[in-house]
């Protein structure tokens, strides 16, 4: 009888031994959710990556450095304005598809204040009048509406996204284009004024593949693709320019 009680005594500390230790599994399960990405496609990402890496080493940054030679900076500082200044289309769209009627309308208004007073948007005239800079995205309405991000992509030249980010987008690309041919500004679609955009853009991110030296850079930028991502949503800007 005694024998029965002790044995009986040791399956109850067992028990709330295995039940304390998957609690604390769960709880480091947690803490650390921010690093475990979903990845199934990982080798082909991975691959992708390499190609990116090639493509920018040996086309867009000597483009980039062509384009920054033979073009005066005043120029460039106006071409960047201007392509920021036609985000706001996007983002009056979609902050309208959110429900978000007073960041449409701040977007709308960053959009006409440059147009009108910004020499067609290559000054950011809405700067000088304090106006916030508002964003969204196709993606970003998506997650509004909880839909998932979807396994992790690695796009050619594009970089990094996921299965949600690359639907939006897409969609965010079609959608530009109706709305220029419908308020006259047909010139945005055309291959030249495409090309000028992809190089301004690439101007502007500092990131070079492989200089961190990590061996683990693959993943250091699939997280911070993430939480950049979550940042967005959770500001309601772009974060960085």
């Amino acid at each position: 009888m005694k024998n029965k009680k002790i044995l009986i005594l040791l399956f109850i500390i067992l028990s709330f031994s295995c039940i304390a230790k998957e609690t604390n599994i769960q709880k480091e399960d947690n803490e650390f959710s921010y690093y475990n990405v979903y990845d199934p496609l990982e080798p082909l990402n991975k691959r992708i990556y390499y190609f990116n890496y090639q493509f920018d080493k040996y086309i867009f940054i000597p483009t980039t450095k062509i384009y920054n030679t033979i073009t005066p900076l005043m120029l460039r500082k106006g071409v960047n304005n201007f392509f920021h200044n036609t985000k706001n289309i996007s983002t009056t769209g979609n902050s309208l598809a959110q429900f978000k009627l007073r960041k449409a309308m701040k977007a709308l208004g960053r959009f006409t204040m440059n147009i009108a007073f910004g020499f067609g948007g290559i000054y950011d005239a809405a700067d000088d009048f304090g106006m916030p800079t508002p964003y969204e995205d196709f993606g970003l309405t998506l997650a509004h509406y909880g839909v998932p991000k979807g396994p992790y992509l690695v796009l050619p030249i594009l970089g990094p996204s996921n299965l949600r980010d690359t639907v939006g987008l897409a969609t965010d690309w079609f959608a530009d284009r109706v709305v220029y041919n419908n308020i006259q500004m047909q010139d945005m679609n055309t291959v030249e004024v495409t090309i000028l955009k992809s190089i301004n853009k690439r101007d502007h991110v500092p990131f070079r593949y492989y200089e961190s030296g990590s061996p683990f850079e693959y993943e250091y930028v699939r997280f911070l693709y993430q939480k950049y991502r979550k940042l967005q949503s959770e500001v309601g800007n772009e974060v960085f320019w």
